[in-house]
């Protein structure tokens, strides 16, 4: 961050993903290049171009329960039935983000510790709806509005709405943990949690907080959400090995995978950290945004937003191109998408082979607000066991990307500074620098 400003440490990890829960089984699923992309078990899938997600199997209230920090069950379990997928999701990683950063009893003044998050639309439970949707539709199918204002409505559970407001994850985990200090939600898709943050770090460099939880969940598990997903084009066509379906940078890539999950991480103030002996996973060391978004609609083909993001988190960490040790893309698995993000890493660091690349969506599909914080997390370990993970089902790099891709298997590397960028289908892009733990010479 600014030299003027404190320094903001990473001193918790929490992550509940399609390929594991924790930092022990993501990462290895990471080094064995274990994709977490299957086909959908969570409902019956017809008429779509697609039946692959990546889901967490097999996690639901019951695993939330068990998952729970003892200080914490009892008011977890009043505040359950509240709780939609993506909260659930975010509210499990959180705890286990407290208990790695060693604040699973305390030790924080409430009023210094904040939360910053990224979320985004949650789509609601059909059966919820459904009793109001029914009673206002007439035998000739048409919808009468009028009726589902006057009666329709009234069938539904007054607390319905506090399932599914984004801003929710925050509000849960605020009053779980007793964070008073600064709350904020951001909302901006496959860039929100980057930018959520980078917001969370400039709160504490500017003295505002000692500690900030934040990251992002998301779950597009969901009938609505792959219907929404097809309309627009964005899923892929893949009808071969379910794992293989997300292809980032690959020449014969054609579209993206929806997935679901939460990554977590504390924040804090490194003197505050090293006060009360907490183990420090890494730094945030500086935060970019841009945006390309045209009147016509879509990003830039040519990746300017992307490109004015790592250059504000270059210039926001004090740092050249030639120090970062390499690149976690967005690569989302769409043919221009990928482009885009390569045409701009292209302008900032030089021609292709000049900062190796990875992307981690093979494995993970797309978690969109959830994306920027899992996918940051799986470069900080990688740099702490001096590896940089793999991108997955790149089997043919696409020459008109024209990127050193790390591919097959995790690349040693002895540079724990990294650059993390995601970007939406819009334009809106974000980007951090952070330096993980140095290994011994």
């Amino acid at each position: 961050m600014l030299r003027s400003e404190r320094r903001v440490v990473i001193t918790g990890l929490g992550l509940i993903t399609p390929i594991g829960t924790g930092p022990d089984a993501f990462w290895a699923a990471l080094a064995a290049g274990r994709s977490g992309v299957r086909k959908i078990a969570a409902f019956p899938v017809e008429g779509l171009p697609s039946d692959l997600a990546a889901e967490v199997l097999d996690f639901n209230e019951k695993t939330a329960k068990a998952l729970a920090l003892p200080k914490y069950k009892k008011v977890l379990s009043k505040s359950l039935k509240y709780m939609a997928r993506d909260i659930l999701l975010a509210v499990s990683a959180a705890q286990l983000a407290v208990a790695d950063a060693g604040l699973a009893d305390g030790g924080v003044d409430p009023t210094r510790i904040g939360v910053d998050l990224g979320a985004g639309l949650i789509s609601t439970e059909l059966d919820e709806l459904a009793p109001a949707i029914v009673h206002a539709t007439k035998a000739s199918g048409e919808f009468d509005y009028h009726v589902y204002g006057s009666e329709g409505i009234p069938r539904i559970n007054p607390l319905w709405l506090l399932k599914y407001l984004p801003n929710m994850l925050a509000c849960h985990i605020s009053i779980l943990i007793d964070c008073q200090g600064p709350s904020n939600t951001i909302t901006e898709a496959e860039a929100a949690s980057n930018t959520a943050i980078g917001e969370a770090a400039r709160i504490i460099g500017r003295g505002r907080a000692d500690v900030m939880v934040s990251g992002g969940a998301d779950s597009k598990i969901h009938p609505l959400s792959l219907i929404r997903m097809s309309l627009l084009g964005q899923t892929t066509r893949w009808a071969g090995d379910p794992s293989k379906g997300c292809r980032p940078f690959d020449v014969g890539r054609d579209g993206t995978v929806p997935g679901e999950g939460a990554g977590i991480m504390i924040l804090e103030e490194r003197e505050h950290a090293l006060a009360r002996g907490a183990r420090i996973h890494g730094e945030v060391l500086g935060f970019g945004s841009g945006c390309d978004a045209s009147a016509a609609g879509g990003l830039d083909p040519d990746g300017v937003g992307t490109e004015i993001a790592i250059r504000a988190a270059l210039r926001d960490a004090g740092l050249a191109p030639g120090d970062v040790g390499h690149v976690n893309a967005h690569g989302l698995g769409t043919p221009v998408s990928d482009l885009a993000e390569a045409r701009a890493l292209h302008r900032v660091f030089g021609p292709g082979g000049s900062v190796p690349v990875t992307a981690l969506k093979g494995y993970l599909g797309n978690l969109v607000s959830g994306c920027g914080a899992v996918e940051l997390i799986g470069s900080l370990l990688g740099v702490a066991h001096g590896l940089i993970p793999p991108v997955l089902n790149c089997d043919h790099p696409d020459p008109a990307c024209d990127l050193d891709l790390v591919v097959g298997a995790p690349r040693p590397t002895d540079n724990p500074i990294f650059l993390k960028t995601n970007l939406t289908r819009h334009g809106q892009a974000a980007a951090l620098v952070v330096e993980g733990p140095r290994r011994p010479a």
